[in-house]
């Protein structure tokens, strides 16, 4: 039932993203409420799908593959809502993909302990911020990254494909500026409780997600002070905004992948 369901849920992914990419290269007059409607069905089921060994056994699964596609579940629930009102359905081409990927992974390669972890109330609310966190500055970065095309597209005259339905720059710019400040936000609480909750945040194995989650946190928050400060925006800002998300990307998902996928080890 799962693999039937992750096939449905991905199929409607690609089929979203396909009907968001006819906007930009074709002159169809594709329905946004059809677009949303789609991708929002494909969240549903990508949630049942990630959450029905709860349903089932009660057990919780946090493998490499399994918390990628948790986090990708997060981030297209919250374009998805934040799309009702604001423009960013051109987000989904990168993001809907991108949970596709993630789910079909983690429907060919599922983790092989069925061990759900206890933890207290306070180590919950961190893990539970930090997806959050995660999942918003990935918005944030696939944002950073639509303002660099856009740029760049006006830099050289091309008006158009995509140049046709973007908004305009400082919308593109307020949007990504809202992100990180709810993104950092988040992070900050997450960093934190983890501080708090964590027995040893400096041990070992939690170092270099430790330092390497600081040095986002730092990149970003500096970043959000020269926007205040002095104005940045554009490039400048989602150069920074890329930078800083992939030092987050690295603190977990990096050592993650080395023990997991690299070194084989659960």
């Amino acid at each position: 039932m799962a693999q039937l369901l992750a096939i449905i849920a991905i199929l409607l992914y690609l089929f979203s993203t396909y009907r968001q990419l006819s906007v930009i290269y074709t002159d169809n007059a594709v329905s946004r409420t059809g677009v949303l409607t789609t991708g929002a069905i494909a969240t549903v089921l990508h949630g049942i799908i990630w959450f029905m060994p709860v349903f089932n056994d009660g057990t919780l699964v946090f493998s490499f593959f399994s918390v990628g596609s948790l986090i990708a579940l997060v981030i297209s629930a919250l374009i998805i809502i934040s799309a009702i009102k604001k423009p960013l359905e051109n987000l989904f081409l990168g993001i809907f993909p991108m949970a596709a990927l993630l789910l079909l992974l983690n429907l060919l390669m599922p983790a092989t302990s069925n061990t759900s972890p206890q933890w207290s109330p306070g180590v919950t609310s961190h893990i539970v911020l930090s997806i959050i966190a995660y999942s918003v500055l990935t918005i944030a970065a696939f944002q950073a990254v639509m303002l660099l095309v856009q740029n760049h597209q006006l830099k050289h005259k091309h008006l158009s494909g995509i140049m046709r339905i973007l908004p305009p720059l400082q919308t593109m710019d307020r949007l990504l500026f809202e992100m990180l400040g709810v993104g950092t936000l988040l992070l900050s609480l997450a960093i934190a409780s983890g501080f708090i909750f964590l027995e040893n945040i400096f041990a070992q194995h939690l170092l270099h997600k430790t330092v390497f989650t600081l040095i986002a946190w730092g990149i970003l928050s500096f970043l959000i002070f020269a926007h205040w400060r002095f104005g940045w925006r554009g490039n400048v800002a989602s150069k920074w905004t890329l930078t800083g998300t992939g030092f987050l990307i690295l603190a977990y998902f990096g050592s993650k992948l080395v023990l997991e996928i690299i070194l084989k080890k659960v």
